[in-house]
């Protein structure tokens, strides 16, 4: 009699321990088809930084179709990310080639859009990279708002040296174009 309530307390204890791993096995297989790369991502934290002179370049189309294409980047997947790149770097490219705004054509302007193009470039690249890990595509991603405020900081201080310049102007002031901008 001891003997079959001892297999019996057995059998039971055995087919509850199997339950519990038959259930483990199925959280595994919900985490097996997870990807990290399709959860949604806030990958411009910092404040967005907007230029002061916006009648000035509302009619820099390349401009405008970065600033539209970055917003679409701002909460995003990685996966969209990364397919999003090659109509950012197409963007760039317009940028790059319709400054409208002669103020605009200097060396320090050009380099900073240069240096927008070489980074979306460069994420447009992780997307045929397989073993791309989602900090790598997020650090990417931020760098591209980091220069994009650049971009408008340049904007915005090209402007206001012109607007000093005017003002030393219509003062009287003694001016020496050496230093001006334009």
């Amino acid at each position: 009699m001891a003997l079959y309530i001892l297999l019996t307390g057995l059998l039971i204890a055995c087919q509850e321990s199997k339950e519990k791993s038959s259930e483990e096995v199925v959280v595994n297989d919900d985490r097996k088809y997870f990807n990290p790369k399709d959860e949604f991502i806030q990958f411009d934290t910092l404040v967005t930084e907007g230029t002061v002179y916006k009648d000035s370049i509302s009619s820099w189309k390349g401009y405008q179709k970065v600033k539209e294409t970055l917003e679409k980047l701002k909460k995003n997947t990685p996966n969209d990310v990364l397919n999003i790149s090659d109509e950012l770097v197409g963007n760039v490219v317009l940028m790059r080639d319709s400054i409208t705004v002669d103020l605009l054509k200097i060396k320090g302007m050009r380099a900073r859009i240069h240096t927008l193009y070489n980074q979306s470039l460069r994420l447009q690249e992780m997307k045929d990279i397989p073993a791309i890990t989602v900090p790598e595509i997020k650090k990417q991603t931020q760098g591209l708002f980091v220069i994009f405020r650049m971009i408008n900081r340049k904007i915005t201080a090209i402007y206001q040296q012109v607007d000093f310049e005017n003002e030393l102007e219509n003062d009287e002031f003694f001016f020496s174009k050496i230093d001006s901008i334009r």
